[in-house]
């Protein structure tokens, strides 16, 4: 374990997603996190909608909530 003895593992250089890999607009893309709770009926339509435009279901939630704020504002 590299550098960690809280038998957690260690961080190895370069491991993970690189930040701004994702289909986001920017490099921002792991700053700025949101967490929301949904019922089972809000998830369920949530996840119909990832599986119906092929998209990962963080993705398809990031794009619904980034479209409704762009008509919020």
């Amino acid at each position: 374990m590299a550098g960690n003895n809280n038998g957690w593992g260690g961080r190895r250089t370069g491991a993970g997603r690189p930040k701004g890999s994702g289909r986001t607009r920017s490099g921002k893309a792991r700053i700025n996190r949101v967490v929301v709770m949904l019922d089972e009926d809000d998830y369920l339509v949530l996840e119909r909608q990832a599986r119906k435009t092929k998209l990962p279901l963080g993705t398809a939630a990031f794009e619904l909530m980034h479209k409704a704020l762009k008509r919020a504002r």
